[in-house]
């Protein structure tokens, strides 16, 4: 299971040195984590007019989280991305995820690579709050 974080430059800028961030855990457990590595919780809204700093999302797999932004096409049959160029996207070129894991502005955090300690504690609530 990955999820996947993506900056919505609420506030007028990048929250952390990458756009995306995906980390190898189930959607809840990956929000403690990225608050342990970066101190900041990712549903933190910056700015009232923007609304939350990430747009979060679980994907099965890393392919799967990161086909849009690969610009993969979607299959409406099949109702999945598959690896080749989507011929509507007017912003994405097509890559493979070898190509994609090597921009500057994406950062992939492995299971591997997570530490039992960052599994651990809750999100505060942080930036302004609905009511």
């Amino acid at each position: 299971m990955w999820t996947r974080f993506m900056d919505m430059y609420s506030g007028g800028g990048l929250k952390e040195k990458w756009s995306h961030i995906y980390i190898e855990a189930p959607q809840n457990e990956a929000k403690v984590i990225f608050y342990n590595r970066f101190g900041h919780n990712p549903e933190r809204v910056t700015c009232t007019c923007c609304g939350e700093d990430y747009s979060i999302g679980e994907h099965k797999t890393l392919n799967e989280a990161t086909a849009y932004e690969r610009g993969c096409a979607w299959d409406r049959e099949k109702k999945c991305y598959v690896e080749k160029q989507d011929k509507q996207s007017l912003f994405h070129k097509y890559i493979t995820l070898s190509e994609y894991k090597e921009a500057k502005d994406v950062l992939i955090i492995y299971k591997k690579n997570i530490k039992p300690e960052e599994k651990e504690g809750e999100v505060p609530v942080q930036g302004y709050v609905w009511k």
